[in-house]
């Protein structure tokens, strides 16, 4: 039996797309008890790539982007890894390339990290710190810089 995992993310998915309950209904057959979130989110990264194939999928995407937003947004939700790694980079080229017009902006923040192989910068810090950070003005953590050569950008 796995330990206990914090399934807020896959929740948060599960409500947002009710077209995913299906798929979702199919792994627990198959992983039972097992099931993680990162499988969940590799799932949704093959229902995406076969939504885009599609023509009448438009309404259906656009709940799946906004799933994204809405975990990348939940504090403690691991959204960063679980959108980065396992839904993101999951993504085959043609839909990665598809997606990027339909990504809110906290899942087009973390796109551009994981392209810039910067989703996890040395102290490790996610995108959702980067973003609190961001909002409040306050200095990379642990960073002891207070000037313009700053990674996280000119603070003082």
């Amino acid at each position: 039996m796995r330990p206990q995992i914090d399934d807020r993310a896959v929740a948060i998915v599960r409500e947002a797309v009710p077209e995913f309950e299906s798929h979702y209904h199919d792994l627990l057959d198959i992983y039972d008890e097992d099931l993680t979130p990162q499988v969940v989110f590799n799932e949704l990264a093959e229902l995406v790539s076969a939504l885009l194939l599609q023509d009448d999928s438009e309404e259906t995407l656009d709940r799946c982007v906004g799933a994204l937003e809405l975990v990348a947004a939940e504090p403690g939700a691991d959204g960063t890894e679980l959108i980065g790694f396992c839904f993101l980079d999951q993504l085959p080229s043609f839909a990665l390339q598809a997606i990027r017009g339909y990504l809110g902006p906290l899942a087009e923040t973390i796109l551009e990290l994981l392209d810039d192989d910067l989703l996890y910068d040395d102290i490790g810090e996610t995108v959702s710190d980067r973003l609190a950070r961001a909002r409040t003005g306050a200095p990379q953590a642990g960073c002891g810089l207070e000037t313009e050569s700053c990674p996280a950008g000119p603070h003082s």
